[in-house]
C-alpha cells in the first residue's frame, strides 16, 4: 500500500502567479488541468499563433520551473484556451520536458512510486490526460467526436486528468446571459462519464473548465475534483485542491 499526495489546479488563465498561488504547498504531484495561457488567439486562422499568446506560454513555463522543487512530479493537460499546445504540440511537450514536467495530450505516463524492497515490485501510477471538451463556440481542442478520445483511455488508468468534467459531475454554471445557460444545465461530457464508469483501477479524476463548480464529488469509489482557481468573471476565487490517493498494488 502506498499513499500519493496531490496538489491540483486548473483555469489560471495567466491571471495568477503560480509561485504565489502555490506558496507553502508541497506534494508528490502537481496537476494543472488546463487553461493556463492568455494573450490574443486566432480562431479564424487557427494555426496562426500571436506573440502575446506565445509569451503567455513562456511565462507559464517559467512559473512552473520556479515551483518545480516543491513537487516530485508535475503533470499538465491543456485546455480550450491553450491554442499553442494544439498547433505546436511537439514543441510544447519538449519545452515542458526541459523543465522536468510532463504535458499530456491524449496520452499517458506510468510513474513508479515508492521504492523496491526485497522481492516487492515498485508500485506504478498510470496517468492519462485528455484536453478535448465538447464543442463550445470556436475554441481549441474541440471534441467533435469525444468518443474517439475517451475510448483511448486505458483500462489501467489510476489518475485521469481532463480539461472538462464528466457529465453531471461538478459541471454546472451560474446564469451567464450571453450564453443563455441556466444553473441546472449540465455542461460535462457524456462520453467521458461513461468511460469513467468502465475504468476498474480509476482512483481520481481532475478537471476544471466550469469555473463555478470548483469542489469535490464521489461516485462509485472514484473521487472527482474540479480544480478551477478563477471564478466565472475570471477573478481569483479558489484555493488549490489537495488530496491523497492510496495505491494497493
Amino acid at each position: 500500500m502506498k499513499e500519493v499526495t496531490i496538489t491540483a489546479i486548473s483555469d489560471t488563465h495567466a491571471q495568477v502567479a503560480l509561485p504565489d498561488l502555490l506558496k507553502g504547498y508541497e506534494s508528490d504531484f502537481l496537476i494543472h488541468s488546463g487553461d493556463f495561457t492568455a494573450g490574443r488567439t486566432n480562431r479564424m486562422n487557427r494555426t496562426a499563433i500571436y506573440d502575446s499568446h506565445r509569451q503567455s506560454w513562456q511565462e507559464f513555463l517559467q512559473q512552473l520551473a520556479s515551483v518545480r522543487n516543491q513537487f516530485r512530479h508535475i503533470i499538465v493537460v491543456p485546455g480550450n484556451h491553450d491554442q499553442i499546445c494544439e498547433y505546436m504540440s511537439d514543441q510544447c511537450k519538449s519545452e515542458m520536458a526541459n523543465i522536468g514536467a510532463h504535458l499530456l495530450i491524449n496520452s499517458g505516463i506510468i510513474i513508479p512510486v515508492g521504492e523496491t524492497v526485497g522481492n516487492d515490485q515498485t508500485m506504478r501510477l498510470s496517468v492519462w490526460g485528455v484536453p478535448h471538451t465538447p464543442p463550445f463556440y470556436s475554441w481549441f481542442f474541440q471534441g467533435y467526436e469525444m468518443e474517439m478520445h475517451t475510448n483511448n483511455i486505458p483500462a489501467t488508468t489510476n489518475i485521469l486528468i481532463c480539461h472538462g468534467p464528466p457529465y453531471s459531475i461538478l459541471d454546472t454554471v451560474g446564469p451567464v446571459p450571453s450564453h443563455k445557460l441556466q444553473p441546472s444545465d449540465h455542461l460535462g461530457c457524456r462520453e467521458l462519464f461513461n468511460r469513467c464508469q468502465n475504468l476498474p483501477d480509476l482512483k481520481a479524476v481532475f478537471f476544471g473548465h466550469i469555473h463555478s463548480s470548483h469542489g469535490e464529488d464521489h461516485l462509485n469509489g472514484v473521487n472527482y475534483f474540479n480544480c478551477s482557481i478563477l471564478g466565472e468573471r475570471y477573478e481569483r476565487r479558489y484555493h488549490p485542491i489537495t488530496t491523497t490517493i492510496t495505491l494497493n498494488h
